[in-house]
């Protein structure tokens, strides 16, 4: 019986070659491990053919032509990054294959009309959804009405300060600061300013790294925001103050069974402890799966109207999807506590209580 041949670009050597390769293969590795084991997909074999893409835009447009027009693969996987996704898109999209995406959150992305790309995480203008949901609850005690946000005038700080706004509309909130900085910015006059205004927590899509970004905390604690007054868009990485907020796209720590079960498998099979881009690509080959049983086909066009119709089970929580790509799910909120970011929303994900002064 023929084997069912899944395509996919990934950046083997080049600039991600030591971190988003090695998550994205070895995720879509175990996933078609998994597959496989519990009989394929239409009780066929599925097999995995993936090209090397250095990194590079041109040459990820390059291997998804040859993938869909040389080696003719039934089905495909997204590539690592935003980078590579916004230059080959048209090309899913002139072939009319469904391209489900781990990674690449710039939500401009979304915004041309494709039909084609779907993302399986969140996006830039949706990070801070579930902190709002989570800040705005009658049941929390340090309820907010007036909300800032700071975001640099690139593409995902663009997307940031679009998301505050319109789910803060949505949600009856007001925008008390709304700020885009262009170049390093005075974080010491920002956070005043900041202050100043009334905002009783800053959303804060950070581009400090290292000992800038330690400076520019606490520059936001000298103005008067307590640490659980700020959320910072990335995903929790170089440790912070105790009680500041962070998204969440994935954490090894998610308690939910379907995700200790995949970091548990992924450590074993790779000896490694998962992140979020792991996670991530995982996700794409769970909706894949369930699309294509619930469908009985490998025909794309079936696949895609199964993706905006369906609710899916996966790693990253209960998705589905809109006519735009983007996922429609409310993603984790992260705590520092002791050390640790700890997951205190939503309730079946949170590994401890929120904790505010």
């Amino acid at each position: 019986m023929a084997d069912i041949v899944i395509g996919t670009s990934l950046p083997q050597t080049g600039p991600y070659a030591e971190t988003q390769f090695l998550q994205y293969s070895r995720a879509y590795d175990l996933w078609v491990r998994d597959v496989n084991a519990a009989g394929g997909l239409l009780g066929r074999p599925v097999r995995l053919l993936w090209h090397d893409d250095l990194g590079q835009p041109e040459q990820c447009v390059e291997n998804y032509r040859r993938l869909i027009h040389d080696d003719k693969v039934d089905l495909l996987l997204g590539p690592c990054h935003s980078i590579l996704i916004e230059p080959m898109a048209h090309v899913t999209e002139e072939a009319e294959m469904l391209l489900l995406e781990g990674s690449g959150s710039v939500s401009e992305m979304f915004r041309q009309g494709r039909k084609w790309l779907f993302l399986c995480w969140d996006a830039d203008c949706n990070y801070m959804k579930s902190f709002l949901e989570f800040m705005s609850s009658p049941s929390n005690p340090k309820r907010v009405s007036r909300v800032g946000s700071l975001a640099g005038n690139r593409p995902r700080g663009l997307g940031h300060a679009r998301g505050v706004r319109d789910h803060a509309a949505r949600m009856g909130l007001e925008v008390a600061f709304d700020e885009l900085t262009s170049g390093p910015p005075d974080y010491a006059d920002v956070f005043r300013r900041a202050k100043a205004s009334g905002a009783e927590v800053i959303m804060w899509d950070i581009e400090a790294r290292g000992d800038d970004k330690k400076r520019a905390i606490a520059d936001a604690i000298e103005a008067g925001f307590a640490p659980s007054q700020l959320w910072l868009s990335e995903s929790p990485g170089q440790k912070v103050e105790d009680g500041v907020f962070s998204r969440v796209t994935w954490l090894p720590s998610d308690p939910r069974p379907m995700s200790k079960k995949f970091n548990d498998d992924f450590r074993t099979l790779s000896g490694v402890e998962p992140e979020y881009h792991s996670a991530g690509g995982y996700a794409c080959g769970q909706v894949l799966q369930q699309a294509v049983e619930a469908t009985g086909s490998l025909d794309n066009h079936k696949l895609r109207q199964a993706v905006l119709d369906m609710t899916f089970d996966t790693v990253m929580g209960r998705l589905r999807f809109g006519e735009d790509g983007l996922p429609v799910a409310s993603f984790p909120v992260a705590q520092w506590q002791s050390g640790v970011p700890e997951i205190v929303y939503p309730d079946e994900a949170k590994t401890k209580s929120v904790q505010f002064p």
